[in-house]
């Protein structure tokens, strides 16, 4: 006879707990929902985040490495699971990166800019996809936002490479 266990499943980034067979969890799957990888589509690598870690409400620049065989990329977006204590928010949006400035270019580093407005523990899920519509695999990152304390808060963390 199988036992069912209560566990938590925070470490992949889910929160809160579920009813899970003794044997364990098959794998660890986002909460986010992101479009398939094409087998010949783009490849993103090496997603980082300048600065590494910030206050809410400054900017940071996500960077990745794209690399495409053919087509041009048109899209790019970017999903998230924001972790603050035991709560937990999703959300998604279109990743602003500069699209005219990559055309042409099949092998190159993409930089987007965006301000996190809540303080918590960030996991970014992002994704390309080309003129042919063939999507990129998924890059994750973690990011951490602290809490502004002061008033008025000190300068934005610096961005270094």
């Amino acid at each position: 006879m199988r036992r069912a266990v209560i566990r938590s499943i925070g470490p992949c980034g889910r929160v809160g707990t579920a009813v899970v067979l003794s044997i364990g969890l098959a794998g660890c799957a986002p909460l986010v929902d992101m479009d398939e990888p094409s087998v010949q589509g783009p490849r993103i690598s090496h997603l980082r985040f300048v600065p590494s870690e910030t206050r809410a409400g400054c900017p940071v620049i996500a960077r990745f490495r794209l690399e495409t065989a053919t087509e041009e990329i048109v899209s790019a977006k970017c999903a998230w699971v924001r972790r603050h204590g035991r709560s937990a928010e999703l959300g998604h949006s279109t990743l602003p990166v500069d699209l005219d400035a990559i055309r042409d270019q099949h092998a190159r580093e993409i930089e987007a800019r965006f301000t996190p407005n809540d303080s918590g523990t960030y996991y970014y899920y992002v994704q390309v996809g080309d003129g042919a519509g063939r999507m990129s695999n998924v890059l994750r990152g973690t990011l951490a936002v602290d809490r502004s304390w002061t008033d008025p808060a000190p300068p934005c963390p610096a961005e270094k490479p």
